[in-house]
């Protein structure tokens, strides 16, 4: 009986450290990706072009990029080749 505890601790402890590991990198990933789109937001407006204001608010945002990051890094990796693909990475 004790060493089914110690089995599910253990468990548990593996998944929490996976959970703060995937939340962390989504953290980066997010970071990341916003400061690209806000310089190529800032070159296309100096450059005159239209910007299309944010689609999302600040903490679904966050929310998606941190849930979601490895398929956001995947399709622009394949798709742009660079996982934090911006409207000024392919044009």
């Amino acid at each position: 009986m004790l060493t089914n505890v110690r089995i599910v601790r253990k468990v548990v402890v593996v998944l929490l450290i996976a959970t703060l590991v995937y939340v962390g990198i989504g953290l980066g990933f997010h970071v990341r990706w916003r400061r690209a789109q806000a310089a190529c937001r800032n070159a296309r407006i100096a450059r005159g072009e239209f910007v299309e204001p944010e689609t999302f608010g600040p903490m679904i945002s966050l929310f998606f990029d941190v849930t979601h990051w490895p398929i956001y890094a995947w399709a622009n990796v394949h798709h742009f080749g660079t996982p934090f693909a911006t409207p000024c990475t392919h044009e």
